[in-house]
């Protein structure tokens, strides 16, 4: 029977919010929540040894539950879908997800009687944000009684970390995670990609489903930053240059032998053509790709380089920052002249597992010298993972934007991005228009 969390008749109890999240993933694992002995824990091996100490380091989503359990309660709220699903280390400029939840209940109402008379309030697209924004920033990852010390016991293997809403004002504050924006979800259904044709249609096998954010994505777009640099003197001091601020940001590429150079960019993109339409990209597949066909499109690939000038570089191109007077003068700052931010753009409506990082380490091994252009063809045509490089680390990969065709969910209020920068300018009312939108899908 196809797999349905919830009967149909039951989102009927709910209301579906649209949310804009970003994210710094360096100490994030990957979006999709892990369950209470994946994250924020002790993994312990079948003979009782400890495999992974993963005390304090938590999803995306796991985050976002513990910030929704605080604001709406932990009975309120179901269906956490996002459009497109991150690695661990993986960035988002702007991602998109749902949740459906129920409206504000009066103290004292049973939260599962809802044939209660006693009036209820939907949320606010803006009170979500505001409030989910202030527990993101204020959950500690850990309560202080679970602070390491010789004399306290490890973390139990499935206690999962719940914080209360006392002494939230006087807290370190982690931005890792931020709300940009919500709207209602638009009152339209979409086909239900696991509609079963040889089972009766009923509340658990419906032919069409609420309005969901990874089926109706029409365009998702990456970006891949490598900041590059060489040199003739072996561990010269422009190898580390900038490492403080970019190692968990970026590909960092040192070439201190100086016989390659820059990378060729010409090279690249002309490789980059070849990728570009409807192809088979098996030789670009990642290991457990749960996608039935390895057939997909690709709308565009670029290649851009530019002069390294610090943390805004390799953003310019995808954020609209191209004529901003915040984008410092390179000449006035004490940055080597070997130092170049290259950033690889790849758009398409749907993609495979770690296909965008294979596909840059294979562009990496053209800029290099190690391939031609024309062997990228052939990588392709033979349909085979072994026969192409390894795959590009995942620091590097930032999601750029994922469109849903027509809807559109501008801010309520100043955008930001994780390192406090304003990428969107003045705050602006929340516009949904009505969706006009092709099924997509994406692994």
């Amino acid at each position: 029977m196809p797999f349905l969390r919830t009967p149909y008749h039951c989102y009927s109890a709910y209301k579906r919010y649209i949310f804009a999240v970003q994210y710094h993933g360096g100490k994030l694992l990957g979006f999709s929540y892990q369950g209470p002995t994946g994250e924020n824990c002790i993994v312990y091996n079948p003979d009782k040894s400890i495999q992974a100490d993963l005390r304090g380091v938590e999803s995306v989503e796991g985050r976002l539950r513990r910030a929704l359990d605080l604001l709406v309660g932990e009975n309120n709220y179901q269906n956490i879908q996002v459009s497109s699903r991150t690695d661990r280390g993986v960035h988002a400029w702007r991602n998109t997800l749902q949740v459906d939840i129920r409206p504000r209940q009066k103290k004292g109402d049973d939260v599962d009687n809802q044939t209660s008379s006693r009036p209820t309030k939907q949320w606010k697209p803006k009170n979500l944000v505001d409030g989910i924004n202030f527990y993101l920033s204020r959950i500690p990852s850990l309560p202080p009684s679970e602070a390491d010390d010789e004399n306290s016991p490890p973390l139990h293997k499935n206690v999962r970390n719940k914080a209360s809403k006392a002494n939230f004002y006087n807290v370190p504050l982690n931005n890792n995670i931020t709300i940009l924006s919500s709207a209602v979800a638009p009152d339209i259904v979409t086909p239900n990609q696991n509609f079963d044709p040889s089972l009766p249609e009923d509340e658990y096998n419906p032919r069409s489903l609420p309005f969901d954010v990874r089926f109706t994505a029409t365009r998702r777009i990456y970006a891949y930053r490598i900041l590059h640099s060489y040199a003739n003197e072996a561990k010269s001091p422009s190898y580390y240059h900038s490492q403080p601020f970019e190692i968990d940001r970026v590909w960092r590429i040192h070439d201190d032998k100086g016989n390659i150079g820059e990378l060729d960019i010409d090279g690249m993109n002309r490789a980059a053509k070849y990728l570009v339409g409807t192809h088979d990209f098996t030789s670009f597949r990642g290991k457990g790709c749960q996608r039935a066909s390895p057939v997909t499109t690709l709308d565009e690939i670029t290649v851009h380089k530019e002069r390294y000038h610090g943390i805004v570089s390799g953003f310019m191109l995808t954020s609209g920052m191209e004529n901003s007077s915040a984008v410092p003068n390179c000449d006035s700052l004490p940055i080597p002249d070997t130092f170049n931010m290259i950033t690889v753009v790849i758009k398409g409506k749907s993609f495979l597992y770690h296909q965008v990082r294979n596909i840059v380490a294979c562009l990496v091994e053209v800029g290099q010298g190690r391939l031609k252009p024309e062997d990228v063809k052939e990588i392709l045509e033979k349909r085979d993972r072994g026969a192409a490089p390894g795959m590009a680390p995942a620091q590097g990969l930032f999601l750029v934007d994922v469109e849903h065709g027509d809807f559109r969910m501008e801010s309520t209020f100043v955008e930001r991005s994780v390192y406090g920068r304003v990428v969107r300018g003045r705050g602006r009312r929340s516009v949904v228009s009505q969706p006009n939108m092709e099924m997509g899908s994406e692994i």
